[in-house]
This record gives structure tokens, C-alpha cells and sequence, in this order.
């Protein structure tokens, strides 16, 4: 006959730290479960979420950036062309271009032209052949402007021409209401007729460029400054006009490549070489009326990482969330398990006295109608089956002994 095979150790004998492994423990594999559930639900839905909210920020942020783009150079050609407008209104007074015109009249016209717009620093008049007879403080009379460009624009049409340095008109020109002293000055000149309808000359204008400033300003305000956001203005030739300098730059980088068509804007994401990326929107000039816009492009930008910082700090809260979430409910996981796991422990300990031997023992009898009471009450039902088919077969051995010694008896 052979020797029984040893029982297992009861559960309760297992190390400590077996609950640990979700290899040999209920808990650790719920709390693994639940807590791992939670954690790549968490991660997808941050990033779904992200990205949903990356879109909905582009969307936004496009149009908002390509409207304080496209509002820089409206505002821009507008003034320019208001300036424009008033210099050829002006040019069409008597006192400029009449049969009887003075120069003592003259000059007292642009002095009135100048007093009521305080930008025009310098105004005077060119006969045909491109020589100053008449000029605001007298200053350049007598001078011969056939070379300068503004007079070589201006002998078929109205011109405009970019800001520059003039030194010579800084140390004249007064300081504005702000306190700052006009540096750069753009060029504005009208051609005008005599009596024959002949071209007669050039009336022209030096405009502070300080105005420009102010429409900036007006267009990306402390603000969007405060938020780094900034706007620039280029010429046709990719120089720099204007800068708000909000950006975080030193220098402002090149103009971003754009449609040369007049009016075109859009939004992209620049890369500037050797430094970061902006979120950017521009706006190509496109004039206003008559006045068809120098081509000029205005630019707003914004670091990238804080135009999508808001889309991070989304994500964050969610992960942050999620994984609190996940914590609790691997904790609560591994709580209801731990009542599981003690019941199918009790069951464990009970089925090892029974099979060593005891036939005191009983199963566990829990209360319920989960899916574990009907297991234990099973099997508790076969216990009890088994004992009572056990009982029934000693009994029945112990008859047939008997008979065997009865018989016995009788044959002796």
C-alpha cells in the first residue's frame, strides 16, 4: 500500500510578501488589474483630450493671430494712405499750384498743412525739373531733387516710400505728446499740373514714422505683450520696420516665406534657425482705395511652447486625476479582493484538515448568493457526501467482517 501523499502547507503558512506577487496573490492581481486599467484609460484619454483641444486651440489661435496680422497692415496702409490722401487734397489748393502762386504764399499753406498735421515734419515744392522753390521752415529751398527718389516716384503718380534715417530733420523735428523724438522719417510726394493740365511739379512730404508705433500698440496691446506676443512689420525687401520686441528675440528673425499676392495671410509654425519655434500669422499689405499698399508684410508670432502651454496643463490634470483615480480604485480593488481572498483561504485550510483527517472539520458556511457561496456551499455539499458514502462503506466492512467471523466460528 502506498504511504499518503502529503497535504500542501495551508495558505496562512505562505510568506508575508507572497501577497505582493500577482503570481500567488488574488489582491495583488485585482489591485494590478484595476490600477493598470486605470492608468492606460488615464494616458488614452489625455492624449485624446489633448489632442482634441491642440485642434480646437489652432483653430482658435489662427484666426485671432491671422486678425491682429491682418489689423497691423490694415491700419498701416490705412495710414499711409490718410497721409497721402492729404498731401494730394493739398496740392490741389490755388496757393500751390495757381497761375498766381507765391512762395510767401505757398509756404504759409504748408505751414497751416503742417500745424494741423503734427507727422508732416517737412514739406515742400518742386518746380518740374525737380528743384525745392518752397519749403516749410525754408529749410532745402533752392536744392535740386531731381535724384532723390521720392521725386522720380512722384512725377506720374503718388508715392510712398519706406522709413529711413534723417539726421538732419531729427535735430528739427519736435518731440510728440509722448515724449519721443521723431528718428526715422518716410517720404510721401504728389505730382500736380499747372493751368495746361502740364506736369508743374512735386509737392512732397517727410512723415515721422513715430505714428507706426502707436498702431502697433494699438494692434498688440500690454496685454497680448505680457503673453508674448508680439508683431512685426517688414518691407518688400525683408527689412525690419517695426517690432513690438515681445517675443523674447534680440533681434527679430527673418520674415516667414509668404504668397507675394497682395492681401495673402495664413498662419504657420516657424522654425527659426538656431532658436524656437514660433506659432506665427501674417498679412500681406494690401493697400487701401487708391493707394495699393507697398507690399509690405506684418507678422505676429509667439513662442510655440507657450501658445500650446495650455494643451500641456490640460494633459497634466488628466494624468494627475487619472492616476488618483487609479491609486483608489487599486486600492479598493485590493480591498474587496483581500475579503475574497480570505474567504478562499478559509476554504483552503478547512480542505486541508479534511483531507489530513479530520473529521471534525467543517467548510466555511458564508452568507450570500455570489458566485463563492454556491462554490462553498458545494462543495461543502460534497464533503458531506463523501463522509456519509465513507460512513455507509465502514459499516458495510464492518458487517462483512463480522459474517467472515461468524462463519468461522461455525466451521471450528
Amino acid at each position: 500500500m502506498e504511504p499518503p501523499v502529503p497535504a500542501p502547507a495551508p495558505a496562512e503558512e505562505a510568506a508575508w510578501w507572497h501577497v505582493l506577487d500577482p503570481r500567488r496573490s488574488l489582491r495583488a492581481r485585482a489591485a494590478l488589474a484595476v490600477g493598470g486599467a486605470a492608468v492606460a484609460f488615464t494616458l488614452l484619454f489625455a492624449w485624446g483630450a489633448g489632442a482634441l483641444f491642440r485642434r480646437t486651440i489652432d483653430a482658435e489661435r489662427q484666426a485671432r493671430f491671422e486678425s491682429l496680422a491682418f489689423q497691423l497692415a490694415d491700419k498701416i496702409d490705412r495710414g499711409l494712405y490718410e497721409r497721402q490722401r492729404a498731401l494730394a487734397l493739398a496740392a490741389r489748393l490755388p496757393a500751390i499750384r495757381g497761375a498766381a502762386m507765391t512762395p510767401a504764399a505757398a509756404r504759409q499753406a504748408l505751414e497751416a498743412l503742417q500745424d494741423a498735421a503734427f507727422d508732416f515734419s517737412w514739406l515742400g515744392i518742386t518746380d518740374a525739373t525737380g528743384r525745392v522753390v518752397v519749403a516749410t521752415g525754408r529749410l532745402n529751398e533752392g536744392t535740386d531733387a531731381a535724384t532723390q527718389p521720392w521725386f522720380r516716384g512722384a512725377t506720374e503718380r503718388p508715392h510712398v516710400g519706406p522709413p529711413r534715417e534723417r539726421p538732419d530733420l531729427a535735430r528739427l523735428a519736435a518731440t510728440d505728446d509722448d515724449g519721443r523724438a521723431a528718428t526715422r522719417f518716410f517720404d510721401v510726394a504728389v505730382p500736380f499740373t499747372g493751368e495746361t493740365g502740364q506736369f508743374a511739379g512735386v509737392l512732397a512730404a517727410h512723415v515721422r514714422w513715430n505714428w507706426s508705433e502707436d498702431v502697433l500698440f494699438s494692434v498688440v496691446p500690454d496685454a497680448l505683450v505680457r503673453e508674448k506676443i508680439g508683431g512685426t512689420l517688414y518691407d518688400a525687401a525683408a527689412d525690419v520696420l517695426l517690432d513690438s520686441g515681445a517675443s523674447g528675440w534680440t533681434q527679430p528673425p527673418e520674415p516667414p516665406a509668404v504668397p507675394e499676392t497682395r492681401g495673402a495671410r495664413g498662419t504657420l509654425v516657424e522654425k527659426p534657425a538656431g532658436g524656437a519655434p514660433f506659432y506665427t500669422a501674417y498679412a500681406r499689405s494690401r493697400g487701401f482705395r487708391d493707394f495699393r499698399g507697398l507690399g509690405w508684410v506684418a507678422v505676429v508670432r509667439q513662442p510655440l511652447d507657450l501658445a500650446i502651454a495650455s494643451v500641456g496643463a490640460l494633459r497634466r490634470s488628466i494624468e494627475a486625476g487619472g492616476l488618483a483615480l487609479a491609486a483608489i480604485g487599486a486600492l479598493a480593488a485590493w480591498i474587496a479582493a483581500g475579503r475574497t481572498a480570505r474567504r478562499l483561504r478559509a476554504i483552503g485550510v478547512a480542505a486541508h484538515r479534511i483531507r489530513g483527517g479530520d473529521v471534525l472539520a467543517l467548510l466555511p458556511r458564508p452568507q450570500g448568493s455570489d458566485e463563492l457561496a454556491g462554490m462553498n456551499r458545494a462543495l461543502d455539499t460534497f464533503v458531506e457526501d463523501m463522509r456519509a458514502r465513507e460512513a455507509a462503506l465502514a459499516a458495510e466492512r464492518d458487517r462483512l467482517a463480522a459474517q467472515l467471523h461468524a462463519s468461522d466460528a461455525e466451521k471450528r
